[in-house]
């Protein structure tokens, strides 16, 4: 059995590492380079990534690529394939548009063609409309943040926030952070179980550095599509669905390869009536 020191080592590392690649998903990430940020061995550094997360370095890269192409197809559709394809890292069109059949059974030319066959009916029940018109579009500066990743979009997300704010009140003395959270993937193409969830609180004292499951970066500045937005759990999924499928498209703007994320005022998981009332922010670029 690993001594819980060995394992937080691990964690503190390899959240290192997975920072780094979802930040330059269209650079060249080599093993041996990425290997130099965790301080392992080549060795020693793909046999603990598979360990942490169930998937070898080159697998869990290609996968993420796939995926982030996959969005981009969709959300951009003034963007060619061989642009989407160079913009998650394929070195060219060709390569791409086998990989991406292997994967989805489907290339990518066809499925943009049949998106709305292919995804699934995200008219989910919801109890608050999204009104396109209170969406504003703002410069954000980079926010420090301590994180703790998360696997699925599901219940269990209340019991990795309770274990996030206790130990950031144990460890760190933060009894009351402003809440944040990513959404790595969307359910129409990752399964629900899948999809990365990650909980974070916004830090200002550049004292604080990763330790074990938390881990420490910085969500860059730039341009986002900003609305704010309240409702009860699955109502988030809906606003993601509506903004991507819906607004994105018909807009003046393009999807980046990176993630949204949610501002929490208040967060769904730990009040007692269930609700949110949040800020969706999504990282755009003009076209």
């Amino acid at each position: 059995m690993k001594k819980i020191s060995t394992i937080n080592e691990h964690s503190e590392q390899m959240n290192e590492v997975i920072y780094y690649i979802h930040n330059n998903l269209s650079s060249k990430l080599l093993v041996k380079d990425l290997a130099e940020i965790s301080s392992y061995s080549e060795f020693h550094f793909q046999r603990i990534f598979k360990e942490i997360t169930n998937k070898s370095v080159a697998q869990y890269i290609k996968d993420l690529r796939l995926q982030c192409a996959a969005n981009l197809l969709i959300f951009n559709p003034n963007s060619t394939i061989t642009t989407i394809a160079y913009n998650c890292g394929f070195k060219s069109s060709a390569t791409f548009s086998n990989e991406f059949k292997k994967y989805f059974s489907i290339n990518p030319r066809q499925w943009r063609k049949d998106k709305d066959k292919l995804l699934k009916n995200y008219n989910l029940e919801n109890t608050n409309e999204v009104d396109f018109s209170k969406i504003e579009i703002k410069n954000i500066d980079e926010i420090r943040v301590a994180y703790m990743r998360h696997n699925g979009y599901n219940q269990t997300i209340k019991e990795i926030w309770e274990r996030f704010l206790y130990v950031m009140k144990k460890d760190y003395n933060i009894t009351s952070p402003k809440m944040i959270a990513f959404l790595h993937n969307n359910p129409d193409i990752t399964s629900i179980e899948q999809c990365r969830y990650v909980v974070c609180a916004n830090i200002t004292d550049k004292r604080i550095k990763p330790k074990g499951d938390i881990g420490v970066c910085d969500i860059s500045s730039g341009l986002y599509a900003t609305i704010r937005y309240t409702g009860v759990y699955n109502d988030i999924l809906y606003l993601y669905k509506k903004l991507y499928y819906e607004w994105l498209p018909n807009s003046k703007y393009e999807a980046l390869a990176s993630s949204a994320y949610i501002v929490h005022y208040k967060n769904h998981f730990l009040e007692k009536d269930g609700k949110f009332d949040i800020e969706f922010r999504m990282p755009i670029s003009y076209t």
